[in-house]
């Protein structure tokens, strides 16, 4: 693949995690996160990290989020890795900008870290 095509499969997968918040798909969710994600940020003044069930444990609870405005603000392939900086406000009336971390495996481009900040 060329760097045009990582760069395109890199922003399809922050695609993929815009649309499954947006809809509440914890299993598309789930496909765009590694098994062994990670999560960690700012939520609220306190520090919330841990694994990325986590996230999934949040969207089963707030559901679906149909009023997110999201946004990829940029997407940095190097090789194998990749970092993406997203902004999704109004997710269950809250506003994050998340960096994810992703890492191309044999599976494709997957995430292993999300830092998000609370806003």
């Amino acid at each position: 693949m060329g760097v045009r095509e990582e760069h395109k499969a890199v922003y399809e997968v922050a695609e993929n995690y815009l649309e499954a918040g947006r809809t509440g798909d914890i299993e598309l969710m789930k496909k765009v996160f590694h098994d062994d994600a990670t999560i960690f940020g700012i939520f609220e003044g306190d520090m919330l990290g841990g694994p990325i069930s986590l996230l999934y444990e949040w969207m089963e609870s707030f559901g679906a989020a149909n009023e997110i405005d999201g946004v990829i603000l940029s997407v940095d392939v190097e090789g194998t890795i990749a970092s993406v900086k997203v902004q999704a406000d109004n997710w269950c009336g809250y506003n994050f900008t998340d960096f994810l971390n992703l890492l191309k495996t044999d599976k494709g481009w997957v995430v292993i870290n999300k830092m998000f900040n609370h806003t």
